[in-house]
């Protein structure tokens, strides 16, 4: 009976993800006001790729089963992501913008814009959050090799949106602005991406750690490097798609 009551009164899984879900899109909501150095690592911290991938790793880790997983890493994506751009379209309303010179209105051009972003990501969510929660899971379950890839590649594709960032923003050239105002922003992008870049790699020491992967250390870092320049490829292609739209 005890055990029944104490069962009971545990939240349901469906419930933890949902609150993790809403927790995240609040976060990268919030982060977008910050200005600054802060504003900029606060946004690698809540609001990137990394931060959503790892989250969805997570998830998947600590499911039962593979296709819970795959479901609950999906759904926390998407939700989180619905949850984000109802705030940009509610109560920042970032979207609006009066009228252009030749009369049209920027509100419908705002809307339009945020609709497409809206659906680019939650289809990025749909693809990638099966992959990232049952390579969250395998880490947890799998033979040393399988884990040992499984964990290599996450690094990898958690610092795709890092490494891309540098390779377009080195930081030498971020570095030499002069600006006062341009070179706290651009020190603030660089800390971004290294954030971006240095968090994936204790990520993984972190999982290599806890399932004993050390052994396998050539798998880990194969797969971290082929998946890292994959990833790095992807979201250099998102966000070409993302500034022509």
């Amino acid at each position: 009976m005890a055990n029944s009551v104490a069962a009971a009164a545990r939240p349901s899984r469906t419930a933890v993800v949902a609150t993790a879900a809403v927790s995240l899109g609040l976060l990268a909501f919030a982060a977008d006001s910050v200005a600054g150095i802060v504003g900029q690592l606060l946004i690698a911290l809540t609001s990137s790729g990394f931060a959503w991938g790892l989250a969805a790793v997570l998830v998947g880790r600590s499911a039962a089963t593979a296709r819970r997983a795959a479901v609950d890493a999906t759904m926390l994506l998407v939700l989180a992501t619905l949850l984000y751009y109802l705030l940009v379209l509610m109560v920042s309303r970032r979207w609006s913008g009066g009228h252009l010179e030749d009369g049209t209105s920027a509100d419908l051009l705002g809307l339009r814009s945020v609709a497409i972003m809206t659906a680019a990501w939650l289809a990025a969510a749909i693809v990638a959050g099966p992959m990232l929660g049952m390579l969250g899971y395998v880490v947890k379950v799998g033979k040393l090799s399988t884990s040992a890839l499984a964990a290599g590649g996450l690094c990898g594709l958690l610092s795709g949106d890092g490494w891309q960032a540098l390779v377009l923003a080195p930081p030498w050239r971020l570095l030499a602005v002069t600006d006062p105002d341009q070179a706290q922003f651009f020190r603030g992008v660089l800390a971004g991406q290294v954030v971006k870049i240095v968090l994936p790699i204790v990520v993984l020491a972190w999982l290599a750690t806890a399932h004993r992967l050390w052994r396998a250390w050539p798998m880990l870092l194969t797969a971290a490097v082929s998946c890292g320049a994959l990833s790095a490829a992807l979201w250099y292609v998102v966000y070409a798609a993302a500034g022509s739209i």
